[in-house]
């Protein structure tokens, strides 16, 4: 196992040296939970065998362990060690208006989506003017979706709080494992009929640069901005979702019409 652990988390590390090094072995177990070659009940090695054998400090890794022991990939019995959790634990989001294709053409189905912070805004702002005037305010989601194990993107969403007023509520794992619209239109909460995607080049925010390009927030790079409009038939917008993007190697595949 620790010769697989490894293998794996060296191409994460490889794929993906700006991203923090635990977020790579945090990533590289997750996948191999899913392709099922860390099996349900699986014993990992000890953090202190898993440093000696990973280019990774001990503090890296007991972080990485410890963000999947809170996410529910892993679980810890006292003087045992740390196991593989049973469930299900895939990570493939459903984007209704975009995806991502990897180089080689083939789709992007790995995305690993880490909730940052979600609130609801009852002051007016450039979220108001997308989505209209509200009585009962908005409700803003901040997300790392990182893409495929290569890349991260820093994401807003905002919605309306008559609509999405119970994503304040539900467990943050279900705002991890499925994308937004879905879940509020599993609940009957709003059926989205159409998009409208507006991407350009910019510079990246510094706050972003922060979660997704810790070591270059002195000089933020250039990055693309995907702007993500999502309307019901009557063209009333219910979300907007603001995506910025690194430079890679990725493309974009963008459409319209959701029905």
């Amino acid at each position: 196992m620790l010769s697989l652990l490894a293998e794996r988390v060296s191409k994460h590390l490889e794929q993906s040296p700006r991203s923090p090094k635990y977020l790579c072995m945090r990533d590289a177990i997750i996948e191999l939970i899913v392709e099922g070659r860390l099996p349900e009940g699986a014993r990992l090695p000890t953090e202190q065998e898993l440093a000696a054998a990973l280019p990774l400090s001990l503090g890296t890794v007991q972080k990485a362990l410890r963000d999947l022991v809170e996410s529910g990939e892993l679980y810890r019995q006292r003087r045992l060690g740390t196991f593989v959790a049973g469930g299900d634990h895939r990570r493939e989001i459903t984007t209704p208006a975009f995806g991502f294709l990897r180089p080689d053409g083939t789709r992007v189905r790995m995305v690993f989506i880490r909730l940052l912070k979600r609130e609801r805004l009852r002051r007016l702002g450039a979220w108001s003017e997308v989505l209209g005037d509200c009585e009962a305010g908005y409700v803003r989601l901040i997300r790392q979706d990182r893409i495929d194990g290569a890349f991260d993107c820093h994401t807003e969403i905002f919605l309306r709080a008559d609509l999405a007023a119970p994503l304040l509520e539900v467990e943050a794992e279900a705002l991890e494992h499925e994308s937004v619209l879905p879940l509020l239109e599993a609940r009957g909460r709003v059926t989205v009929d159409h998009a409208e995607n507006r991407i350009r080049l910019v510079r990246l925010p510094k706050a972003v640069a922060r979660v997704m390009l810790p070591e270059q927030t002195d000089e933020p790079p250039a990055g693309l901005k995907l702007e993500t409009l999502y309307r019901l038939a009557d063209d009333t917008t219910v979300a907007w979702q603001v995506m910025h993007i690194p430079a890679n190697d990725y493309r974009l595949s963008l459409r319209t019409q959701l029905r």
